[in-house]
């Protein structure tokens, strides 16, 4: 079976660093454990690319155990694409346009 890479758009890396701001301000291990769901899931939707729910076509959605968080992607014929880390608790369209602008890029 061959993996398709999974490649973050730019636009994670601000949203990482954000949550790691907000987490570091209670407790320093959170970001790491954060951190560590998030690589649990990377490797789950890299092994498999359909599991996530679908949040609105195209794009898909796994949840980050014990953290209100969930990495948003799109399943591409070479390719994953983790389009956000976005938290659960955002209104639908909220999510909705957040993920679909970076969806276009």
């Amino acid at each position: 079976m061959t993996l398709r890479p999974v490649v973050f758009h730019p636009g994670v890396e601000d949203d990482l660093a954000s949550i790691y701001e907000h987490y570091e301000a209670f407790d320093s291990s959170l970001p790491g454990r954060f951190e560590a769901r998030l690589d649990d899931q990377v490797e789950r939707i890299e092994m498999f690319p359909e599991s996530g729910a679908v949040l609105f076509e195209p794009y898909r959605r796994v949840l980050l155990k014990r953290f209100p968080y969930m990495a948003v992607y799109v399943v591409r014929n070479d390719r994953i694409d983790v389009l956000a880390v976005i938290g659960v608790r955002r209104d639908p369209e909220s999510i909705e346009a957040a993920v679909s602008g970076r969806g276009d890029e």
